[in-house]
């Protein structure tokens, strides 16, 4: 009887090691143990992020601004074309026109034209100084002479202008300058400069002046 019960049992021990070998074959059901990384051909290296489903801004906050620095944020340009760039000094050239003589008073008209393929603008006064052929400057740069005005978009090929204000020679005060060989203008807010070689512009009575830029 014990060799018979031997003869039963060994039977179901091998279908019992069977079955657990079966189980033990196939790991694509079998979950990963939490905390564990699947190694996947071709995918990314453990600890770093996959692409799908990353924006490419990972580590931004969302509130991030997205205007230039010094932008009001929101602001929008405005549609009347004061959004134009400011003008520069590669971007400009000027001509001096012949002094207009009345009361004892001088005046000379300063042309900026836009010679860009773009709209610009100018605001506010320009600096100008008059110039020796050696590049030392002659008396003190021009003075401002009444307010500013409204912003002035010049379309390519377009001009906007100032006015050079003097004196007659001989009507007040002490002599006039020497003559310049040169004009140096810089556009408003531009620390680039213009320059312009014309003996013409003659100052006298200390009196030197420009005023705002207009169209």
């Amino acid at each position: 009887m014990w060799t018979s019960r031997r003869h039963l049992l060994v039977p179901v021990a091998m279908a019992s090691l069977a079955l657990t070998a079966a189980g033990c074959g196939d790991s694509s059901d079998t979950a990963a143990p939490a905390g564990a990384t699947r190694s996947v051909p071709g995918g990314t290296a453990p600890g770093t992020a996959s692409s799908a489903g990353v924006p490419s801004s990972a580590g931004v906050p969302s509130s991030a601004p997205t205007t230039a620095p010094g932008e009001p944020a929101g602001s929008e340009p405005a549609a009347t074309g004061q959004d134009s760039g400011r003008c520069t000094a590669d971007g400009l050239s000027m001509s001096l026109g012949r002094g207009e003589a009345g009361a004892g008073q001088i005046h000379y008209r300063l042309t900026f034209e836009n010679t860009s393929e773009e709209p610009c603008t100018l605001h506010g006064f320009p600096g100008v100084s008059l110039i020796k052929r050696d590049g030392s400057v002659i008396g003190d740069p021009a003075g401002r002479e009444g307010g500013t005005r409204e912003r002035t978009v010049i379309a390519p090929g377009g001009t906007a202008d100032v006015s050079l204000h003097t004196l007659n020679q001989g009507i007040d005060g002490p002599g006039c300058w020497d003559r310049p060989d040169y004009l140096r203008v810089y556009p408003p807010g531009s620390t680039e400069a213009l320059t312009l070689r014309t003996p013409q512009l003659h100052v006298c009575g200390d009196r030197f002046t420009t005023t705002a830029v207009a169209g």
